[in-house]
């Protein structure tokens, strides 16, 4: 079940993301385009469409374990063992419709990733996967993660002020971790090898939020999701919680300030990959947000 994670962005890529995200409000805020608005609070309670995108700066955990057959493997730590980096920057994107004649029907789409990569001298054996990466020797090593989300909701209070709503979707999880180099063959051979373990899984998951606008301007906003489930490969449970502040700057452009927290504590039972992993983000979520 090999799969390609998408490395969305980082580095250059992540500056041109934030680069074109300015350069979209400069222009729909350029005179005739954007008009006051009459709303006494946040349109995002009441528009039809949203949408946001934004860069999220993580602060990671990777605990994974990757075993062969019967042959047991430790749990490894990849930022104190390996080095990989316990700090990243990616991006972060929704988009949601509401529809209904109340509008109290939604459906939303989320997606975000993560490529984290580490390089490090062996302080000492480590077993991933059947191999054994000598103590001494320097290694490269990598954790990809990536959740896409599609998300169907209900809202069960909703006024001018106040949006709380419950749903359930489908969220699509893939993980790849790697290490590579001397791997040790017996007491007197080594030669440079790499370890791969790689999944994908499609995993139900329900939610609930909660909008709340004290303002014309100004918007509260909290949100979790959670899967426990043994499917197919898997087997385990998922946090997703998100909590923030938005400012309507313009009619239809906003910026958002809010604190993310990921956590996955799964085993997994697949022909590519018998083993687990307990993998940790959080951190702010800087982002730009519309509405129409």
């Amino acid at each position: 079940m090999k799969s390609t994670l998408i490395k969305f962005a980082s580095g250059t890529q992540m500056k041109r993301l934030l680069s074109l995200s300015l350069f979209t409000v400069i222009l729909l805020a350029s005179p005739g385009i954007l008009l006051a608005q009459d709303n006494d609070f946040h349109p995002t309670i009441s528009d039809t469409f949203t949408f946001s995108m934004g860069a999220m700066r993580s602060s990671n955990s990777f605990k994974i374990q990757s075993d062969l057959g019967d042959d047991i493997g430790d749990e490894i730590d990849f930022d104190d063992t390996l080095d990989v980096s316990d700090h990243s920057t990616f991006f972060n994107g929704q988009l949601k419709w509401k529809f209904g004649s109340s509008q109290k029907w939604s459906v939303a789409a989320q997606y975000f990733s993560n490529n984290a990569k580490g390089s490090t001298e062996l302080l000492k054996d480590v077993e991933w996967d059947g191999l054994t990466f000598k103590e001494g020797s320097f290694v490269d090593s990598g954790v990809k993660v990536s959740v896409a989300r599609l998300f169907f909701g209900r809202s069960f209070v909703k006024n001018d002020r106040n949006d709380f709503g419950i749903g359930a979707g489908l969220h699509t999880l893939k993980m790849k971790a790697f290490i590579e180099g001397e791997v040790k063959i017996d007491s007197e051979t080594t030669e440079f090898q790499r370890g791969d373990v790689d999944v994908s899984q499609p995993l139900p998951n329900i939610g609930t939020w909660y909008h709340f606008s004290p303002a014309k301007k100004w918007l509260f906003h909290a949100r979790v999701d959670w899967i426990g489930a043994s499917i197919g490969d898997y087997d385990g449970h998922m946090w997703n919680t998100n909590i923030g502040v938005n400012y309507q700057a313009f009619s239809h452009i906003g910026f958002d300030l809010s604190w993310q927290y990921f956590n996955l504590n799964v085993s997994v039972d697949s022909d590519d990959w018998t083993g687990g992993a307990d993998m940790k983000y959080s951190g702010p979520v800087l982002g730009i947000t519309g509405n129409w």
